[in-house]
Formats: structure tokens, C-alpha cells, sequence
């Protein structure tokens, strides 16, 4: 083979030679580059991975074998590539450094997808900001806030703090603390408290609300409540059982405490 190749090359010339080798890689090159793009997408489709991520790794392995053919190609032409590997190897470090942020918080997006702390959808806090995640992408994520603002955090942003996700489980506990003076009946509030939380159906029964006497301040006693209940109702019951009990304590005349300072005066 290598005593034919010679005797073509020595009827042709070199640069005849190296020209239609060129063509040969080219044409044969083009075939087998789409044929194997082919193959990565399909394996990449059936794989259990966020579409996302399958994305990211197909264009990343189709930017390589690119890069390889038009190596082979150039090679086949008589061009030495050593000063091409050389230059796209400098030119790959000068965008690696000036990527530098963008290509870390591609990594993290890709631990985004993959470990998956929260879903488009999902109600959560980073960083103090709180919003419904709606759109994950690979250098951001996009939070829309409740008074309809988007905000978007880099990836890097969002896995360096600590994450709060407001949906990850179905069901919540609700806490609060509710105020009385210190001249009202205990039994009396407390029981009020408690079968305004058993009227309301949204409630859970098991596991039992608990309202029990938890602080003795200045000016108040405070009565701890927690009551377990959907997710999804976290707030309304929230709301609902603050308006029913300021009601209720004022038909019942039991007060609700405000700050008070006493004074004395004495007289020499």
C-alpha cells in the first residue's frame, strides 16, 4: 500500500498528491463527522439526563469533532498542524481565563439540573431573595417574586448559599405566636385559639395542633400555635386564622396587648 501511494505521489507531484488527498479526507471526513454527530445525539437523547445538559454535551463534543477533522483535513492537505494545535491550545487558555466566571457557572448549572434542589415552579429563597423558579438555565437561574419581578442569579450565586425550597415536601408546619394582656384568662385564649384552628378544614388533626403558653414578656403573654397543613395552603391559612382570631378575642373581650411603660412619681 505504502509502495502505491508513493508511486501515485511520484507521478502526480506532491502538491497534486496532497491536494486530492485533501479532497479524500474532506469528502470521507464530512461523511463520518456527521455520522458520528448522528450517534452522539441519539445515545444523548436516550440517556437519563435533563435535556439541558444533553444539549451542553452535544454541542461540546460537536465543537471537538470539528475541531479534529479540520486537523486531519489540513494534515491531509500537507499543512503541518503542529503550529495549529499550538495556536488553538493559546487561544483555548485565553478564553478558558476570560470565561473564567461564565464556565463556572455552567458547571454549576449543570449540578443544577443534575442534583436538582428545586424545579421550575418551585417557591424558594437564595440569598434572601425569594421567588418561583421559572427558568433554569445553564449560567442562571430566573426567579419571578411575588409583586411579579423577575430576577436573574448566576448559578454560582445560587449554589454558594443555602437553598430554601417552600415546595420540596407536601406538607408544612405552620407556627405562630399570638399575644395576650396579662390580665387575661389563659384557659379562655387558649381554648379560642384552638377550636378556631379545628374549624378550619385545611388544617391536619394528625399530627394535632399544639397551642400552648410559651413566653411571659413585658407586656404580653405569648401563646406559641403550630399546626401542620398542605404546602399549598401555608399562606391563606395564615392570613385567615390572623383575621378570625383578632375577631374572635374582640367578641370574647380578650385583649390584646400593646407596649406599656409605668410610671411612678415620688414625692420628697
Amino acid at each position: 500500500m505504502e509502495n502505491f501511494l508513493n508511486n501515485i505521489k511520484s507521478f502526480f507531484g506532491d502538491a497534486l498528491f496532497n491536494f486530492l488527498n485533501g479532497i479524500i479526507a474532506l469528502v470521507i471526513g464530512f461523511i463520518i463527522l456527521k455520522l458520528l454527530r448522528f450517534i452522539i445525539k441519539k445515545v444523548l437523547t436516550r440517556l437519563p439526563i435533563n435535556t439541558t445538559i444533553a444539549t451542553f454535551l452535544n454541542s461540546i463534543l460537536s465543537a471537538v469533532l470539528y475541531l479534529i477533522y479540520i486537523l486531519i483535513v489540513l494534515s491531509a492537505f500537507g499543512i503541518n498542524t503542529n503550529g495549529v494545535v499550538a495556536l488553538v491550545g493559546s487561544v483555548g487558555v485565553a478564553i478558558g481565563l476570560a470565561l473564567k466566571d461564565s464556565l463556572s457557572n455552567i458547571a454549576n448549572g449543570i449540578m443544577l439540573v443534575t442534583m436538582k434542589p428545586f424545579n421550575v415552579g418551585d417557591f424558594v429563597e437564595v440569598n434572601g431573595t425569594s421567588g418561583t423558579v421559572i427558568a433554569i438555565h445553564m449560567i442562571s437561574t430566573v426567579l419571578q417574586t411575588t409583586d411579579n419581578k423577575v430576577i436573574t442569579i448566576p448559578n454560582n450565586e445560587v449554589l454558594s448559599n443555602n437553598i430554601v425550597n417552600y415546595n420540596a415536601m407536601t406538607t408544612r408546619r405552620l407556627d405562630m405566636v399570638v399575644s395576650v394582656s396579662y390580665d387575661t384568662d389563659i384557659d379562655l385564649a387558649k381554648n379560642t385559639i384552638l377550636e378556631l384552628v379545628e374549624k378550619d378544614n385545611r388544617i391536619f388533626s394528625d399530627p394535632a395542633p399544639v397551642c400552648e403558653l410559651d413566653k411571659m414578656n413585658e407586656s404580653s403573654l405569648d401563646f406559641t400555635l403550630r399546626v401542620w397543613l398542605k404546602s399549598s395552603d401555608y399562606h391563606n391559612v395564615r392570613w385567615d386564622l390572623n383575621q378570625k382570631i383578632i375577631k374572635t378575642f374582640n367578641k370574647k373581650n380578650i385583649e390584646i396587648p400593646y407596649n406599656q411603660l409605668d410610671i411612678r412619681v415620688r414625692k420628697d
